[in-house]
C-alpha cells in the first residue's frame, strides 16, 4: 500500500484510484521560513471533513461531521421540498477525542460521536465495500442506511493536492450512492417510501489547509427517469493548480473536469447560479430554494458560509458516450470562507 508521505518529507500528490497508507502524522509540518511545526499548533492545523447528503423523494438530509484540532462540529439538518428546513441539529465543543472520534482515514474508518441522548456513526470501508450510517439526533431525528460503497464499483475521485507550498489536502467525492437499506423517521414517520429512488452525495477531506480558506461547491445525484444514475462534485478556488476536484458520474463511470466556473451573485445568491468548463463538458443552472448558513467572528477563527439547496438543470457532455440532460435536479451548492 502507497503512503502519501514520502521518507524524504515529499507529498505524493495526485489521483489516486487504489487504496493508500494515510501516513499524515508523519509529515513534516514547516512554516512561513521552512522551520518545523511541531505540537499542539501542528495537531491543530489538520482538519478533517465528512459530509453526507441524503436526496429524497420529498426532502434532502445532510449531515456532516468536522474535526478541526482544537474544536469539533457536527450537524444534521432536514429540508422539506414543500416546508423548507423544517429541523436543524448543530453541536460544537472542544476537540478532546471525547464526544467525536474522528480517525483520520479516508478508506476505512468509523466515525463516532455521542453527546447527551444524539449519536452518529459513520462506518467505511472500501475493502469490504460498503458505508454505514447510524445517527438519532435529540430523539427527533432517527437514520440508518448501508450503501454499497468500493473504488471499483463506484469510481470515487481521489486528489492529494497542495493547500500552499508547505501544506496539503487529501478529498474523496463521490456521487451517486444507493442504498441498499435505508430508513429516515422524523418526529416518528418515516421519510423514505422507495430506497431505490434516494441518492446521496460522499464528501471526505483531510488534511493541512490553509489558514485562510476558501471554496465554491456543488454536488448532487439522481436517478433519472429513464434510470440513468447521475451525481456530480464541483469546487472552485481550493486546487485548481495542481489536480482538480471536479467530476461528474453517469452509471458509476467517472468523467473528470479540469476546471469549473461558478457564476453567481455574491450580492444576490438566490439568483440563478451557472456552472460551465471551458471544454464543454458541462453546462449548468442552478436555482436556490432554501439555505442553511452560520457566521462567526472569534478571536482567532472566523467563519461565513452558506449552504444551499435547490435544484439543477442542464447537460454533461462525456468524452465517451452520449450526452445526458436533466431537469429540476436537487442538490447543493455552497460558498464558504474561513480563518482556522
Amino acid at each position: 500500500m502507497n503512503k502519501i508521505i514520502g521518507s524524504d518529507n515529499q507529498v505524493r500528490y495526485g489521483v489516486w484510484d487504489s487504496p493508500i497508507d494515510f501516513n499524515h502524522k508523519d509529515f513534516r509540518l514547516l512554516d512561513f521560513f521552512g522551520n518545523e511545526i511541531k505540537g499542539l499548533r501542528k495537531r491543530f492545523s489538520f482538519h478533517t471533513f465528512n459530509y453526507l447528503g441524503l436526496l429524497m423523494e420529498d426532502s434532502i438530509l445532510g449531515i456532516a461531521t468536522v474535526s478541526l484540532g482544537y474544536a469539533y462540529n457536527v450537524f444534521a439538518y432536514l429540508y422539506k421540498f414543500d416546508e423548507g428546513k423544517v429541523y436543524e441539529f448543530d453541536t460544537k465543543g472542544p476537540d478532546l477525542g471525547r464526544a467525536l472520534k474522528f480517525p483520520a482515514n479516508p478508506d476505512e474508518y468509523e466515525i463516532r460521536f455521542k453527546k447527551g441522548g444524539s449519536f452518529l456513526e459513520i462506518r467505511k470501508s472500501h475493502s469490504d465495500g460498503t458505508l454505514v450510517l447510524d445517527g438519532d439526533f435529540a430523539g427527533k431525528l432517527r437514520v440508518f442506511g448501508e450503501f454499497p460503497y468500493s473504488m471499483e464499483t463506484h469510481r470515487p475521485l481521489r486528489v492529494l493536492n497542495p493547500s500552499e507550498p508547505t501544506r496539503w489536502t487529501f478529498t474523496e467525492k463521490c456521487s451517486p450512492l444507493i442504498p441498499q437499506r435505508l430508513s429516515v423517521r422524523y418526529e416518528g414517520r418515516e421519510l423514505v417510501r422507495d430506497p431505490n429512488k434516494v441518492t446521496m452525495v460522499y464528501d471526505w477531506s483531510g488534511g493541512y489547509l490553509r489558514r485562510e480558506t476558501n471554496w465554491y461547491w456543488a454536488a448532487f445525484s439522481s436517478v433519472l427517469p429513464n434510470k440513468t444514475r447521475i451525481g456530480a462534485n464541483f469546487a472552485a478556488l481550493v486546487n485548481e493548480s495542481f489536480f482538480s476536484e471536479n467530476a461528474f458520474w453517469i452509471n458509476s463511470k467517472r468523467q473528470r473536469v479540469d476546471r469549473c466556473i461558478f457564476d453567481f451573485s455574491q450580492e444576490d445568491p438566490y439568483k440563478a447560479w451557472r456552472l460551465w468548463d471551458e471544454a464543454g463538458r458541462l453546462r449548468l443552472e442552478f436555482r436556490p430554494e432554501g439555505e442553511r448558513k452560520e457566521k462567526s467572528n472569534l478571536f482567532l477563527a472566523k467563519l461565513y458560509f452558506r449552504q444551499f439547496v435547490g435544484k439543477f438543470s442542464g447537460t454533461f457532455r462525456p468524452d465517451q458516450g452520449k450526452e445526458v440532460s436533466f431537469k429540476n435536479v436537487w442538490g447543493f451548492t455552497e460558498f464558504h470562507r474561513s480563518l482556522w
